[in-house]
């Protein structure tokens, strides 16, 4: 990546993303095979006023040795230090960037019941941090950076070289870094989402109905009072976007009132995992079967990770001809590969998601069957030939999404 580009990342992650204002602490959360833009990230928090940057360097290959020397037990019984960095900033409101650069293939040949048991344990030893990040209690953002493996995988028929700076122009396109004002950009790109929240949030929707050759047939139920947000969120009066790239507008289901069953259209990578040819079948909410064509065991793993890990957390809407569909290329992440694609995700939903949803307790939350679990994995649905229709409180029949994408009436 060039260094107009490298700035033009940071510009949006610090200012649109997180939006850090003065006298915040932020924790970066990074590479070391992205301390380029980590600096620059670091430097434009500072110069907008905060009062501590602590950055936290990842390295894929040393992950990778952990799960191979250690033992499951240590693995799940980690140090309570470990989890107290970020669940400090969590504590005290502060922002978090997570900078991915990672490949996805790092952990192809590990053990995957231990991957499985060491993720569950962090959720659990990172509970404060992820009850204020789900509930927008906190800012936090995502954004990526090329890594050569990941861009290897992706353009297999490129040279390295000629595959990481292609990797480094879709991360730009899509991240909408690759014009003079990302954060101009930013603004009129969440202004437009926002706008397609209203038009579902308004139509009083009671039940989603999901179609496609594929064989997804799947019915969706709505909770009382269900909010579909996208683009911007609010933080304490305070506007920020947590992905980005970002595409979709998302609400939560009823977790009680789901059924049919559900294809993936895409693949997911999940810990180092590739999982293909993904299938649930949902009876009254709960995921009675499924199966997967490869790394059903990893599929296995998420699903009875949890009560709540057998029901949907999140639905999501996006475009077939979305930004990032249009590339039509398989990114192996869930943040961009997510971008491409309707999706839901199996187990916790964000609180946010129903009306006055982040002040109630999780008893609450579960009354009206908003979701609760250690797990949130996203997988994708959306095709070309998606059909979406919506039945109403009042009786009506809506076409939310034709041939993959919104109607003109929810656009």
């Amino acid at each position: 990546m060039n260094k107009k580009t490298i700035k033009n990342l940071a510009k949006a992650v610090v200012h649109s993303g997180v939006n850090v204002q003065e006298g915040e602490e932020v924790l970066v959360i990074s590479s070391v095979y992205a301390t380029e833009l980590t600096r620059e990230v670091v430097k434009l928090c500072y110069e907008r006023g905060a009062k501590r940057v602590r950055v936290d360097y990842r390295d894929d290959a040393l992950d990778r040795l952990d799960y191979e020397y250690q033992s499951t037990e240590t693995l799940t019984s980690k140090p309570k230090f470990v989890y107290d960095e970020r669940n400090y900033f969590a504590d005290v409101d502060g922002c978090v960037i997570n900078i991915i650069c990672e490949d996805p293939n790092n952990l192809k040949h590990t053990d995957a019941a231990k991957i499985t048991a060491s993720r569950r344990a962090d959720m659990i030893g990172l509970t404060p941090y992820y009850d204020k990040a789900m509930s927008h209690k906190i800012k936090w953002s995502i954004i990526a950076y090329p890594h050569p493996d990941w861009a290897t995988l992706m353009f297999p028929d490129l040279d390295e070289d000629e595959a990481y700076k292609k990797l480094g122009k879709y991360i730009a396109k899509t991240t909408r870094v690759d014009c003079d004002d990302p954060i101009a950009e930013w603004k009129k790109h969440s202004e437009n989402l926002s706008r397609r929240c209203r038009k579902m949030n308004e139509a009083g929707i009671k039940r989603l109905h999901y179609k496609n050759k594929l064989g997804t047939d799947l019915y969706v139920g709505l909770p009382d009072g269900y909010v579909f947000a996208g683009g911007a969120e609010d933080c304490n009066g305070v506007t920020f976007n947590a992905n980005m790239p970002t595409e979709e507008i998302f609400s939560a289901p009823d977790c009680n009132n789901v059924d049919g069953v559900v294809k993936a259209s895409m693949p997911l990578c999940y810990n180092g995992k590739i999982i293909k040819g993904i299938e649930l079948k949902l009876e009254h909410g709960v995921i009675v079967e499924y199966k997967a064509k490869t790394n059903a065991d990893v599929l296995k793993g998420i699903i009875e990770t949890d009560d709540g890990a057998k029901r949907l957390g999140e639905i999501a809407l996006v475009p077939y001809d979305s930004p990032i569909s249009k590339l039509d290329t398989l990114f192996y992440e869930t943040l961009f590969d997510e971008n491409a694609s309707c999706h839901f995700a199996i187990g916790r939903a964000y609180p946010t998601c129903v009306k006055g949803g982040d002040e109630m307790t999780k008893t609450e939350l579960d009354a009206i069957g908003i979701n609760d679990s250690n797990v949130h994995v996203d997988f994708m649905v959306g095709t070309k030939d998606l059909e979406i229709t919506a039945e109403t409180v009042d009786g009506k029949t809506l076409k939310i999404f034709e041939n993959g994408n919104f109607t003109k009436d929810f656009d």
